[in-house]
């Protein structure tokens, strides 16, 4: 770093100790005359080193001096570029309580979004939903809903007696068994946790194109001898199609073939909530991933995870050797924090809410023995493989607002998801 490179400062709130933890990485060793200094309100961060001075707001308000004044520091490494400091928190009581995984907000829940909204794409505002269409909105229930029904059902305290054999079928008619699953309904729009599922006789049609063009969908018999080869039927391949915009040829979510539903990526898609907001302050994909993260936690007590590529029925058709699949590189994430609010003087939208992770691409091979191995703590996530690529984009662009000395451990990069809090960049108050 050469003297004229910016000063890097980054700032965490440490909620369960109370404290903000200050680094500031400097182009040149400090001097005696090299300050650091905490404003009056206690929420800014500034030092002053070779006639330059740096601000960034803190991720919380300080421990109030009385009365308020700025505060300067003492100088803890002089001759060192790296500066570190642990600052007391205000004692607000209830206003930094960590947050238990199952009581994060979700991006755009039901009650968040306009009954009749239309649902526009993302990059180029072409209508996929026009409005007046979807009547209400409706949470669908988590992940692994069907089983917890099951496990009350076969356990319930009045009802010991009952045999199993027929357990499933009675469940399933019941429309809860784990192999059930909610269909979509004209004019409902059911909210999951990062897409919308909608009925595709909602959508319109004119500004969609579903799947790969018929020349993709027809590859000729050598394709269908591949694909049988694979133990794969045809039929099997088209149960799902990626959906993509007509104009800017986003892919904006999937269709299922067997019951017309689609799922629409709430990263790429846009929709209008109660609250009216930027359409920049609507759920991102780092949004969507924390979300994602934090919940894969919350029901399997797992804090890692590889991400897969969503398979499309285009990839499925290519005549693709298995051999490049098993060279092929996953991420593999690691929820190292799972909530945290960090300011960077590289991020002008700080103090920003974050999932803090370790991050690194391993191998098929590995990502195997990983996901199947009897003691195994990683559980599966399935992405678009272009949504993937943007989420390494994330983490690698986030691994650049921590200090150098902060940025690795051992194999894993660290860094940073912006949590969803429904408010869009947090405003310290």
């Amino acid at each position: 770093m050469s003297a004229s490179q910016p000063i890097l400062i980054y700032a965490e709130l440490l909620a369960n100790i109370r404290q903000v933890s200050v680094v500031c990485l400097l182009p040149t060793p400090s001097r005696e005359s090299t300050s650091a200094i905490i404003s009056s309100d206690s929420l800014v961060f500034t030092i002053h080193h070779d006639d330059i001075e740096t601000s960034v707001r803190l991720p919380g308000k300080l421990n109030v001096y009385s009365p308020p004044r700025e505060q300067i520091l003492p100088q803890q490494k002089l001759g060192s570029r790296y500066l570190p400091w642990r600052l007391p928190l205000a004692t607000t009581p209830g206003h930094y309580a960590v947050s238990a995984l199952e009581d994060q907000t979700v991006p755009w829940s039901a009650n968040d979004l306009q009954p009749e909204s239309s649902v526009t794409c993302r990059t180029c505002r072409a209508p996929i939903v026009e409005s007046g269409t979807i009547k209400v909105w409706k949470d669908l229930p988590s992940e692994n809903w069907a089983e917890m029904m099951e496990f009350w059902h076969c356990h319930k305290p009045h009802d010991h007696g009952h045999g199993h054999e027929h357990d499933n079928d009675g469940l399933t008619s019941k429309g809860y068994g784990a192999s059930s699953r909610i269909s979509a309904q004209p004019g409902v729009g059911f909210v999951d946790l990062t897409s919308f599922l909608l009925s595709e006789t909602d959508l319109s049609a004119s500004n969609i194109i579903k799947g790969p063009s018929p020349l993709e969908l027809h590859k000729g018999p050598e394709n269908q001898v591949e694909l049988a080869k694979n133990g794969q039927s045809h039929h099997s391949q088209v149960e799902s199609l990626p959906v993509f915009c007509k104009y800017c040829k986003s892919q904006l979510g999937v269709l299922n073939n067997q019951d017309s539903s689609v799922s629409l990526f709430k990263w790429q898609i846009h929709a209008n909530e109660q609250i009216q907001r930027d359409i920049n302050n609507s759920p991102s994909l780092s949004h969507c991933i924390s979300a994602m993260l934090l919940a894969t936690m919350a029901r399997s007590g797992c804090s890692k995870s590889i991400i897969l590529p969503m398979k499309s029925q285009e990839q499925l058709t290519r005549d693709k050797p298995q051999s490049d699949e098993k060279h092929q590189s996953l991420l593999n994430v690691w929820v190292f924090n799972s909530n945290i609010t960090f300011s960077s003087t590289e991020e002008i939208r700080s103090p920003i809410k974050a999932v803090k992770v370790f991050y690194r691409m391993v191998s098929q091979d590995e990502a195997d023995k990983l996901l199947d191995s009897m003691i195994s703590d990683v559980q599966d996530i399935t992405l678009p493989t272009d949504a993937i690529e943007k989420v390494i984009d994330i983490l690698s662009n986030s691994n650049g607002l921590l200090p150098p000395n902060d940025r690795q451990l051992k194999e894993w990069k660290v860094g940073l998801l912006e949590k969803w809090d429904g408010k869009g960049p947090l405003i310290s108050s």
